[in-house]
């Protein structure tokens, strides 16, 4: 095995646990979970364990698992149960459960689960419970399926500034943000290799 310093520059945008699950022949739920545990420094709550694999499977069913990491990395830090009432206040395990359980009205601005989706935004009118969202596998899948598909065709290859903010200024910071993390991957997945 070759040790490198930096990561293939060859290997496409959103391909990189791809390509280190396949050079390593190991799974890429795998491979998501042991780079989500380096950069969050081996603190991902034990209690969570499942949903964080039901998570890491379902981002690796998606065309760019990459991506997913990249956002549960600086939405959560790859907590599952987790809620942002408001952008102030910060509710984890039962007590966002718990806070969910209760109801949330269509106007409360509530960020919820990995990818911290915006329950204002995107869930008050999907139809489905508040407490779905803090579900790993739910997330990714919602993800995919709904918020993308509306935030492309709104903001083109900008779409993960809209996923944060339709504010421009907001939005770059927050693209930022996630190509740090993406930067942060691809060393993390170097050591992988």
């Amino acid at each position: 095995m070759i040790i490198t310093d930096t990561f293939p520059t060859y290997v496409p945008e959103g391909q990189a646990i791809f390509y280190v699950a396949k050079q390593r022949k190991i799974a890429c739920h795998s491979i998501f979970l042991a780079a989500a545990g380096k950069a969050a420094l081996n603190k991902l709550p034990p209690d969570e364990r499942l949903e964080i694999l039901n998570f890491a499977k379902a981002a690796c069913r998606t065309k760019n698992p990459d991506i997913i990491w990249q956002i549960a990395l600086v939405e959560s830090s790859f907590k599952m149960r987790v809620i942002q009432i408001e952008g102030k206040k910060v509710l984890t395990g039962n007590n966002a459960k718990e806070y969910l359980e209760n109801g949330l009205s269509k106007e409360k601005n509530v960020d919820i689960g990995p990818l911290q989706i915006n329950w204002r935004a995107n869930g008050a009118h999907s139809g489905k419970s508040p407490i779905e969202f803090l579900s790993g596998q739910f997330s990714v899948d919602f993800l995919s399926n709904k918020i993308l598909r509306n935030y492309v065709k709104s903001c083109g290859n900008n779409w993960i500034n809209c996923y944060h903010s339709y504010n421009e200024d907001r939005g770059r910071s927050y693209r930022s943000k996630i190509q740090s993390s993406g930067l942060k991957l691809r060393k993390i997945l170097s050591d992988f290799l």
